[in-house]
């Protein structure tokens, strides 16, 4: 009766049964260190021929099937690209408009064999995740005017895609909406109905949406003899809690506001609700828009005008861009810009009598 080889055995139940083969195996087996198998099955031409070609038949002999992740963290994040949002976890997750650039940065990163880098980085560096060799590039989703963080990128010529684009840093690759042109159209079309004291709830200062839309819808009622009126104007952390709160606000003053523009559709729903509560109709005893709405149709009547922004093109772009800048460090920084379309919905209508608020 035949010896069995119980080394030979435990390299078969290595390769046939339940305990998955690991890079350890394949180096064992190759005699080489752990991160040469790493470097050499990623093509890293540090790596002689002799040794990928020994590494790569140990690695077939065993089964071993690379793990993407572990590829790209040992040739320097190869495979991995990083998306960076200055907001928590939870805001990111409840957001729609986050989810939408997320969904389109994923669905081009799976289809080119990239990985996906998610980062909540409140108070932590930029650069220090490029150094660190996690990825090779970053995608900033909603960068804010001033953070340091964003011109120190461009400082040490990381390769980097800001959503949306700042105007200070020219050399930095980035992609925004025309917010500027979908807010103009917006408040020319409630000019266009009679009003005269429309509200506007926006964002935080350092949104760099918040300043394109605030700015373009002072130049419109400029334009069209309207004065600008700071007490109809708001800010909020982009959240429903604090729309429903300064809607509420606008609603109550003496002379209330016929119209209102809202940031985005959770914010134009918070308002909504506002409005309700103060037994304002839509659009009968208020008008109503929302300046970012993503694309398709929505379950409610009356339909919300919306200004549409196309936030999973915009993420799909952005890979698509920074996948490029990482090819080549030397291409030139590039400014996207995507179209904002007004569509007037069902939720706007001339104002139908004298801006006050009804006695309760």
């Amino acid at each position: 009766m035949a010896r069995s080889n119980p080394r030979s055995g435990r390299r078969q139940s290595r390769r046939r049964g339940s305990t998955p083969v690991t890079l350890s195996h394949v180096a064992r087996a190759a005699r080489v260190a752990a991160s040469t198998v790493s470097r050499a099955l990623a093509g890293d031409a540090r790596i002689s021929p002799a040794t990928r070609r020994l590494v790569e038949r140990a690695a077939r002999r065993l089964g071993y099937a690379p793990n993407a992740l572990a590829r790209g963290l040992a040739g320097g994040g190869a495979d991995v690209l990083a998306v960076v949002v200055p907001r928590t976890a939870e805001y990111t997750f409840t957001s729609p408009f986050h989810l939408a650039a997320l969904k389109g940065v994923s669905r081009v990163l799976q289809e080119t064999g990239h990985l996906l880098l998610l980062s909540f980085l409140e108070d932590r560096d930029y650069v220090a995740l490029h150094r660190s060799g996690l990825c090779r590039g970053v995608i900033v989703l909603m960068s804010r005017v001033g953070d340091r963080r964003i011109a120190a990128l461009a400082t040490h010529r990381v390769p980097t895609v800001l959503i949306p684009g700042d105007s200070s840093l020219p050399s930095v690759t980035s992609l925004t909406f025309d917010v500027a042109g979908g807010t103009a159209a917006a408040t020319r079309h409630l000019l266009a109905l009679g009003h005269r004291r429309i509200g506007f709830i926006g964002g935080v200062p350092s949104s760099l949406l918040h300043r394109d839309r605030l700015a373009a819808f002072r130049r419109v009622l400029a334009a069209g003899g309207v004065p600008v009126e700071p007490a109809l104007e708001a800010e909020t952390n982009f959240t429903a809690a604090e729309a429903y709160d300064r809607a509420l606000d606008l609603l109550r003053l003496p002379r209330r506001p016929t119209a209102l523009l809202c940031s985005n559709d959770v914010m134009a729903d918070a308002a909504q609700a506002a409005a309700q509560h103060m037994g304002f109709g839509v659009p009968d005893g208020l008008s109503l828009v929302s300046l970012a709405g993503l694309p398709g149709s929505r379950p409610a009547a009356p339909a919300m005008a919306r200004v549409i922004l196309d936030f999973e093109q915009a993420g799909a772009t952005a890979a698509t861009l920074l996948l490029k800048l990482v090819a080549d460090r030397s291409a030139p920084a590039e400014a996207v810009l995507l179209p904002a379309e007004f569509d007037p919905g069902g939720s706007t209508a001339p104002p139908a009598h004298s801006p006050s608020c009804p006695s309760s």
